[in-house]
């Protein structure tokens, strides 16, 4: 991952919009693990998910220091109204939404596989 977009849009002044889903792992390493590793985890715990002040990655501290409007979310019920505040916004925008460590990024190729083996 990476946040070069965060100071473009503040020096260009553009209006685009950001969202992170923070599940405070390394994400797709955590879903390999998952998937191919029998659940076997190889340090990519990030945070303290039990702890709600202890968000790590702090998103919301990271767009702060770009510049950007910001927002973090953790309830299904709050998102829509954060899509639409980001949306309604004229500047830089981060949504940071916490969700659930086992939740995994689908469709996915596997290793050394083609469209044809997509895992849904």
């Amino acid at each position: 991952m990476n946040i070069q977009e965060l100071a473009t849009a503040h020096v260009e002044k553009i209006a685009a919009k950001f969202m992170a889903l923070n599940n405070q792992h390394l994400g797709m390493v955590m879903q390999w693990e998952d998937r191919f590793h029998n659940r076997n985890r190889g340090n990519t715990y990030l945070g303290k998910p039990e702890e709600r002040d202890l968000i790590y990655p702090d998103c919301v501290t990271i767009a702060k220091g770009f510049g950007a409007k910001r927002e973090r979310i953790y309830r299904r019920e709050q998102l829509r109204p954060a899509i639409l505040s980001m949306l309604e916004a004229n500047e830089p925008y981060q949504l940071e939404v916490v969700v659930p460590e086992n939740n995994h990024v689908l469709p996915f190729i596997p290793a050394g596989k083609t469209v044809a083996d997509l895992i849904f």
